[in-house]
């Protein structure tokens, strides 16, 4: 397993976007603390996300390779043909060649997100482009009635709208937690799903295609469920837990975000069972 222990070599050293842009990728997407890439370590043949760099925790996650780790775990992913040495080195270079290039010569205007609107929301089998995608992933056949069609789009500074479509579920903030192709984000204010059920056992899930996969467990017959839907929310989760007599996490400690976890609930709540995804 890939060690997590914070080896960097220095604080002269660039953060892992910046890294990226000098060695030439681009975000497809981005999403509050995250940044979607397309392939990275592989031949780049379309804009499907597969590394996925957040940010705030300084962490990185490659689907194609199933593994992440910091900034040291990925410049030795990089360059596998380097000393630890060696890989200072470049990343102090890089570091100063992206300062100098960052410079100003006049003040630069902040950067503007898309701000995405929600059109409407209907059930699942409308949209083909939708329907494609949740067949390629194998959630067709899972999906319940709480995953939909979400429409929505977007309005650049001319005015020109821009639709899209993509499946999602509500959070209980209001939000809709959408994943598409080629997008995977939140349309509105972020926030954790909830469906009750027993009052005694709780089942927690990283996302709600998570528990869709387990849902016919034995263990979740009754329970309420919680999907975190962002490892943010994991310290509300331990609040709204630590009301629960039995607490089944369902985790998968590869995720960014969720490395300690289940450490984290081993200790604050040990009458934790902690389950594999």
């Amino acid at each position: 397993m890939t060690s997590y222990k914070n080896n960097t070599p220095s604080n002269e050293t660039p953060d892992l976007v910046t890294l990226l842009k000098a060695l030439g990728h681009e975000p497809v997407s981005m999403g509050g603390n995250e940044f979607h890439y397309a392939s990275v370590f592989g031949n780049r043949t379309n804009n499907k996300i597969v590394l996925t760099v957040n940010q705030q925790f300084k962490s990185w996650f490659d689907s194609s390779l199933g593994k992440g780790g910091n900034l040291m775990d990925f410049a030795r992913t990089y360059w596998p043909d380097l000393s630890t040495e060696q890989i200072e080195v470049k990343l102090r270079e890089i570091q100063a060649q992206s300062a100098k290039m960052d410079r100003p010569l006049r003040k630069r205007k902040a950067t503007k997100l898309p701000h995405y609107k929600i059109d409407r929301t209907c059930p699942l089998g409308y949209n083909k482009e939708v329907t494609d995608f949740l067949m390629a992933t194998g959630l067709w056949e899972l999906a319940d009635l709480n995953i939909c069609e979400v429409h929505y789009y977007v309005t650049d500074q001319k005015g020109k709208r821009k639709d899209f479509c993509a499946a999602g579920w509500i959070n209980e903030n209001g939000g809709w937690e959408v994943r598409a192709q080629n997008y995977t984000g939140c349309i509105g204010t972020k926030g954790i799903t909830f469906n009750p059920g027993s009052q005694s056992v709780l089942a927690i899930f990283p996302e709600y295609v998570d528990y869709l996969k387990k849902r016919n467990d034995k263990h979740l017959h009754y329970a309420s469920v919680l999907i975190l839907n962002h490892p943010e929310f994991l310290s509300a989760a331990l609040k709204r837990a630590s009301h629960f007599e039995k607490i089944l996490f369902y985790v998968d400690d590869t995720k960014i975000g969720y490395q300690s976890a289940k450490e984290v609930f081993a200790d604050k709540l040990p009458h934790t069972e902690v389950i594999p995804l």
